[in-house]
């Protein structure tokens, strides 16, 4: 179930209406929504809120800045998954299995690729699709084919890809929960509906996909979903196992 959209300023009346409508919910005025999960529309954006996360900040998706523009900054030094995607003379067509904030997709871009991104919860895409309108560099997403689906029920159609990128959720633990409110939030959003995959079942329908290799990224020390790997890239925290 979509939450409801909350606004404040009258003046935004028609296009909280337009969003709501667009998203399945409704638009409302009414304060008393706010100790519930809902959406909020203001002069930043569109963006999230949970009472049950521990941030009391809303989830707004932010292109311009903070940890997402930070890390494009330094693309340059993303070595580990550029060495996982390996190199190749011509832009690459990758379908990115788990959207999320889309930060992995970005560097995809960045580097010339044509990412196609799949994000099966509708709170996160509408949220994104906000993020994106509001950003500074426009020419970024050119080359991204954003959809909101689900990556085993998509797989049926995926073809022509040369990777296939898998980035499932990592398992909770108290360090990652404190650690990152944005992660709290994909949970409480997944959460609030009823989005509970099982990651392994989900490689098992991705890797059928015709493709040249599958990049799945893993913590450092979680087991690998197939002993068929043909190479891992290793970092401190993070491992990419790639299939070919």
């Amino acid at each position: 179930m979509i939450p409801p959209l909350v606004y404040v300023d009258t003046n935004q009346r028609d296009l909280a209406e337009k969003i709501a409508s667009n998203f399945g919910t409704t638009a409302s005025t009414n304060q008393k929504l706010i100790s519930h999960p809902h959406f909020d529309l203001s002069e930043a954006g569109l963006s999230f809120f949970h009472p049950d996360a521990r941030s009391s900040n809303k989830l707004l998706i932010d292109f311009n800045s903070g940890s997402t523009g930070w890390r494009l900054k330094r693309v340059d030094h993303e070595k580990l998954i550029k060495k996982a995607l390996g190199k190749s003379d011509l832009p690459l067509n990758i379908l990115d299995c788990t959207a999320g904030m889309l930060q992995d997709a970005l560097l995809f871009l960045s580097l010339g690729h044509q990412v196609t991104a799949l994000e099966e919860s509708k709170i996160l895409f509408h949220l994104l699709q906000d993020g994106i309108r509001r950003s500074d560099d426009q020419t970024i997403f050119e080359k991204l084919d954003l959809i909101n689906t689900n990556a085993c029920s998509y797989a049926v159609q995926a073809k022509n890809f040369d990777v296939i990128y898998f980035d499932p959720m990592y398992p909770s633990t108290k360090k990652n929960a404190l650690g990152s409110g944005k992660l709290e939030y994909i949970e409480k959003i997944l959460e609030a509906e009823s989005l509970d995959n099982d990651p392994l079942e989900d490689f098992e329908v991705l890797q059928l996909i015709p493709s040249k290799k599958m990049v799945v990224k893993r913590p450092i020390k979680a087991k690998s979903f197939s002993l068929k790997i043909n190479y891992q890239v290793l970092g401190k925290t993070t491992r990419f196992d790639v299939y070919i």
